[in-house]
């Protein structure tokens, strides 16, 4: 999968819509547009055969980075909940699981995205815009975004429902990455100096006892 819960994660340390946070898609947003763009950088280093091409393909890699494409298009002019995002991230991770030689790269994660997105504000949202709109948001033509919902559709057999137990633990495990980018970065390295060497002892003939340089303590 896409995300996975670290060991000895808990649901209860998952923020709830009470405290104002969970309630804000551009969280979510950004903690997944990291996690595509981390993906995608390690997939692109992979050859690409042409059996594994499909209609998300592209013929070059968009000028749009993925975190620009999701947070100033998707999430500027979409208006799509939290919910969306998770379940668009859930449908994404589907066609991994049920298409074993597709790849997730530059040259297709937008168009996945941006189907993705439609799929589950559709499913999900009480109000979503139409095909056409979703295809200027995402830069397309709406003949391919129909094409492409067809597409998806089929490569996930038409299964757009995700058991509340599913779709918890991706939003937990969303919410695990977030803390772990919140997290304070390490403190600096500091040289520590090697310890001085203690000088040799020297024989105190009057006492018959060793005597320490007193400078080293």
């Amino acid at each position: 999968p896409l995300v996975a819960l670290p060991p000895g994660f808990s649901s209860s340390s998952v923020p709830m819509a009470a405290d104002g946070e969970s309630s804000q898609p551009d969280i979510i947003v950004g903690v997944i547009s990291k996690l595509l763009t981390d993906l995608v950088a390690r997939n692109d280093q992979l050859p690409l055969t042409p059996t594994q091409v499909t209609p998300f393909h592209s013929s070059k890699p968009p000028t749009i980075s993925v975190k620009s494409y999701l947070e100033d298009r998707i999430l500027k002019y979409a208006g799509c909940s939290e919910e969306t995002f998770i379940l668009a991230l859930i449908y994404i991770d589907q066609v991994v699981q049920f298409n074993p030689d597709f790849v997730i790269s530059s040259l297709n994660v937008h168009r996945l995205l941006i189907t993705s997105i439609m799929l589950a504000s559709k499913f999900f949202d009480d109000i979503y815009y139409n095909n056409a709109y979703y295809a200027r948001v995402g830069g397309i033509s709406n003949t391919e975004v129909n094409s492409l919902e067809m597409e998806m559709l089929r490569m996930i057999s038409f299964s757009l429902f995700v058991q509340p137990d599913h779709y918890e633990r991706y939003r937990g495990s969303l919410y695990s990455h977030l803390s772990e980018q919140r997290a304070p970065p390490p403190p600096p390295a500091v040289q520590v100096p090697q310890q001085a060497k203690r000088p040799a002892c020297h024989a105190d003939m009057s006492y018959g006892e060793s005597v320490h340089d007193p400078m080293v303590v």
